[in-house]
């Protein structure tokens, strides 16, 4: 199954990756942009854990982020279904 994803899509993604680096919550590093980067070029395979993670904190960053005056997060909020099918998709392979 792919998921295509514009390339400004992925333009907004590594932004969001580069936004968050280092960044931590909950002391738990913030690390979905770089997991959902690497799904959509299939650069890694990732356990279930980690894939149930990144779902969770990029849900959270997108709700995050609509709380900032000054970062149109309109672009991520259209990117969320897609996000939400890839991970639920590797999802289902690392369980199959």
């Amino acid at each position: 199954m792919d998921i295509l994803f514009s390339t400004n899509e992925i333009q907004e993604l590594k932004d969001c990756k580069e936004l968050f680096e280092d960044m931590k919550i909950d002391d738990v590093t913030v690390v979905c942009f770089e997991i959902i980067d690497d799904l959509i070029h299939k650069n890694n395979m990732y356990q279930r854990e980690d894939v149930v993670c990144a779902y969770e904190q990029f849900e959270l960053a997108v709700e995050l982020l609509k709380e900032i005056e000054w970062f149109d997060s309109s672009r991520l909020e259209h990117i969320l279904p897609k996000v939400k099918q890839l991970l639920i998709f590797q999802n289902e392979v690392n369980c199959c």
